[in-house]
């Protein structure tokens, strides 16, 4: 994570010092860079200066950062930020904190930007009280966004998640049926139901969240009940590609639509595009890496050779870069020796296979 920590004041300045340090040398947070900025009064060598109006320059920082501490009187904070804010999935977290450090308030995105956890943070190593207001996390219970974020989801509809939120807050049971393992501690009215219990359980609760990487799900049983329910999309399917030179994004782009759509798999769980190294500078794969908002991972070729015997192999494939197999290999890697969902495909001069990441542990 990137923080920007937001200064007027020698003093303000000086407490953001002190949590600059204590951050960098905190293990237990992630955070890659703390920038401090402050006035051109007392800037320095640590520091950078605030230039041109204050909302201005809010705005050009906004989206630059991942969390955002302001350490000054929150009515300015509101002010500055009012114009920039887009949607809880966008948004940075911002905190603000009395130059005093006796307080640390989560203002924005307390959950999806981690506002929540970085106040508690701050607070922690500055000795300070944290401020946290979400209705789920002052009831000690879990909202949908934070649980889609532990487990590195997708929320599919923001409203259903609004709704599905509310019943938990107001201590409505709610039901999970999940196709990934959950590894959260649960509040005791989010109830997990197995494919042999749902029956049971439905008729105890008042919404459902599944947790699926499929396009479109059928639960009869939540139709006859009609409840409110909302999907969550695990980031677990791997894309692994190889394709002849200069091959168009747009042609690896409907290939890889036409695979998913006929696996109803949904494209917002594509975690990671995989190919060959030899083709790491293919303009195609990145645009379609861009396209599907995911990540690209390159597989040296001697990775492959090691594992190529468990995949069937082209010998013109192999004299021409060394390795006789390249999309099932590389997805096969990239899932972490995951489960395959479609094997070769060839289409129109790619190859592509599709593969659901194994999760250890």
């Amino acid at each position: 994570m990137k923080w920007a920590i937001v200064t007027l004041t020698k003093g303000a300045l000086n407490q953001g010092k002190i949590i600059q340090k204590k951050i960098k040398n905190e293990n237990q947070v992630q955070v890659e860079e703390v920038h401090i900025y402050t006035s051109t009064k007392w800037e320095g060598n640590d520091s950078y200066r605030i230039e041109g109006g204050f909302s201005d320059f809010v705005g050009r920082i906004f989206y630059k950062y991942d969390m955002i501490l302001f350490i000054m009187a929150s009515g300015i904070v509101v002010r500055s930020i009012s114009k920039y804010i887009q949607h809880k999935s966008k948004d940075p977290g911002i905190l603000v904190m009395d130059e005093g450090a006796s307080f640390v308030i989560s203002l924005l995105s307390g959950h999806l930007g981690r506002a929540n956890e970085g106040a508690k943070i701050v607070a922690s190593l500055i000795g300070a009280q944290s401020v946290i207001t979400t209705a789920s996390d002052v009831k000690g219970t879990m909202a949908v966004d934070t649980m889609a974020m532990k487990l590195n989801c997708e929320i599919e509809d923001f409203d259903d998640a609004k709704e599905i939120t509310s019943l938990i807050v107001n201590d409505e049971r709610v039901g999970i049926i999940s196709d990934i393992r959950i590894n959260l501690d649960l509040p005791q009215d989010i109830i997990e139901i197995s494919s042999e219990t749902k029956d049971r359980h439905l008729e105890d609760i008042n919404g459902m969240i599944y947790i699926t990487n499929k396009k479109s799900i059928e639960d009869k049983r939540v139709r006859t009940f009609n409840l409110p329910s909302v999907i969550l999309i695990p980031k677990n399917i791997i894309i692994g590609i190889g394709c002849r030179k200069n091959i168009p994004g747009k042609k690896i782009i409907e290939a890889i639509d036409e695979a998913l759509e006929k696996l109803n798999i949904n494209k917002g769980s594509i975690k990671t595009i995989s190919t060959v190294d030899i083709k790491k500078n293919e303009s195609g794969i990145k645009e379609a890496s861009e396209h599907f908002d995911c990540g690209l991972e390159i597989i040296d070729r001697q990775e492959i050779s090691m594992i190529e015997d468990k995949f069937k192999t082209s010998e013109f494939v192999k004299k021409t870069i060394g390795v006789g197999a390249v999309c099932e290999p590389c997805g096969y890697i990239s899932s972490n020796a995951g489960k395959c969902l479609l094997r070769k495909t060839a289409v129109d001069g790619i190859t592509l296979s599709i593969w659901e990441e194994k999760i250890n542990g």
